[in-house]
């Protein structure tokens, strides 16, 4: 029989006796914490990504980098991860023990996911609700696959380039199902903002694994049914046919194609060959070779080069989306790569470094009137300035981790100049509303308010998270540390706004800004972190 005790009170015993049911406490910092057989944490392992995991725990990629604060996509080997179902917001009547039942966990999971010290809940708390790992898996450590039913709506989280009609076409629905389903009085998307796919007929959306592809021989060809990840290269390839056959047999306008959607495969006497079960790649020969570079992934590179992920992995002979650095991939109908060097399509680069540059220019680094959408001199100068101040590799190139950080910081700018708004708003402990804030408490409101998914937490929990900045490196949006109290216990946390001031929530003055080498703030100051 283990005791578990909290604040010193004896709030349960629990017995020891099977494999299933075992637990363990183990006395951390004086607070007993409860490790279960079933624990929260997954490890990764070889060939894991956020993507891979989201669709084996049928989950989202959003909730498992909200729930472990990770600024980017990238795992490492044997990396401690809580998968989360969901994270609630607490509403009226849920206690942990009625959250517990009501996703199949239990009141101790739930705690040590979101380091609650009591079983209290406030209105409007973030919660997350982490799936117990080995509750529902084998002894490998992989979960036992059940079979979703396509009524099932599931997220999504938006993207750069996202709109409601792109991500309606991409799921086979329609923007007023969209809007329908998530109370939407606008179209207008948020990057990082999560919406419900609704479900109805043959929606399936890219979190739901599908069913195999159907075929049936008629007169006139081959049925063959389209599912996710399908394209038309791709049918094209596996049935040794070429596009033009298809898009004939087919009528086709366009090659987009809609999962559930009859394409007729013409027969042998007029091009096409039923393909064997594990099909081999087709050459292609416009393809061209690239060079995978830090921050890469298979669907950056296929966007990258208006191409698709399951392409490139026909044309490379992949069975995973894992890939490494100074890997050469041949990527299929390339436009913009030659000789292994990074490039986009000339389309693509035009948009996509034109919205770079536009971006770069509103965070006061890109100085030129005229969005060029070409890497000439002051382009490449901004980005290598924006690199050195955020600790970025400076390379003068816009890689993934560069693009996050610029869109990042133009949504903290935009919260840095909101939070003006609030001046004079009184100081309310625990309070995380325009009628009162403490310090914490505002964090809280204005990371929520402009998209950045934030649970509630304590100054002192808040800097556990996030990446650790020196004070010559602040930039606005940073979150600044004070212990006021007692030296190295963190008692405050205010937003760095720019010119060495910080705003925060103060007992004295409510919503207030203050210089970093204030009298009072500036002997207390402890640290920086940037959380997004």
């Amino acid at each position: 029989m283990v005791k578990v005790v909290l604040g010193g009170l004896v709030v349960a015993s629990i017995p020891l006796s099977s494999k299933t049911s075992s637990v363990q406490a183990e006395e951390l910092d004086g607070t007993t914490q409860i490790e279960q057989g079933n624990t929260i944490f997954y490890q990764v392992s070889s060939g894991d990504t956020l993507w891979n995991l989201s669709v084996r725990y049928g989950t989202s990629v959003d909730y498992i980098r909200q729930a472990n604060h990770l600024s980017s996509d990238v795992l490492q080997l044997n990396q401690r991860l809580i998968i989360p179902k969901t994270i609630h917001t607490v509403a009226t009547g849920d206690y942990l023990t009625v959250l517990a039942k009501k996703y199949g966990t239990t009141v101790a999971a739930i705690k040590e996911a979101n380091n609650l010290a009591n079983d209290t809940t406030r209105l409007g708390q973030k919660l997350i609700i982490p799936i117990l790992i080995g509750a529902n898996t084998n002894e490998t450590n992989q979960p036992i696959t059940q079979q979703p039913t396509q009524s099932h709506a599931t997220t999504y989280s938006v993207v750069s380039g996202d709109s409601l009609s792109v991500i309606a076409k991409r799921f086979g629905t329609t923007v007023e199902a969209l809007r329908s389903a998530n109370h939407l009085t606008t179209d207008l998307l948020r990057i990082g903002q999560t919406i419900v796919i609704p479900s109805s007929g043959n929606n399936v959306t890219d979190t739901i694994p599908n069913p195999a592809p159907t075929q049936d021989t008629t007169t006139s060809g081959i049925k063959y049914t389209v599912v996710a990840g399908d394209s038309l290269w791709g049918i094209a390839s596996r049935y040794h046919i070429s596009l033009d056959e298809i898009r004939s047999s087919n009528n086709l306008e366009t090659d987009q194609l809609k999962i559930g959607q009859t394409l007729i495969i013409p027969k042998d006497g007029e091009g096409a060959t039923a393909p064997s079960v594990s099909p081999a790649p087709t050459t292609n020969p416009k393809s061209t070779s690239y060079t995978i570079v830090s921050g890469d992934s298979l669907s950056v590179i296929a966007k990258r080069f208006d191409t698709t992920v399951e392409q490139i992995k026909q044309v490379n002979q992949l069975t995973s989306d894992t890939i490494r650095v100074g890997q050469v991939l041949s990527i299929p109908n390339a436009q913009g790569a030659s000789n292994g060097e990074t490039a986009l399509p000339p389309t693509a680069v035009n948009t996509s470094l034109q919205t770079v540059q536009k971006n770069l220019q509103t965070l006061g680094y890109y100085a030129v009137p005229t969005m060029t959408g070409s890497y000439d001199t002051a382009t490449t100068q901004a980005i290598k300035t924006f690199q050195g101040d955020y600790g970025l590799s400076v390379t003068g190139k816009v890689d993934q981790a560069t693009n996050t950080a610029i869109e990042h910081a133009i949504v903290k700018k935009t919260l840095i100049k909101d939070t003006k708004n609030y001046l004079g708003v009184p100081y309310q402990w625990g309070g995380t509303s325009p009628s009162g804030f403490d310090c914490s408490g505002f964090v809280y409101y204005m990371f929520n308010q402009h998209g950045i998914d934030s649970s509630r937490n304590t100054s002192a929990g808040l800097y556990k998270t996030g990446t650790a900045i020196a004070k010559n490196q602040l930039q606005p949006g940073d979150l600044v540390f004070f212990a006021v109290n007692t030296t190295g216990t963190i008692t405050h946390v205010g937003f760095y706004m720019e010119d060495n001031q910080f705003i925060s929530a103060t007992s004295s003055k409510g919503i207030a800004a203050y210089t970093m080498d204030n009298s009072y703030w500036g002997k207390y100051y402890v640290g920086a972190k940037r959380v997004y």
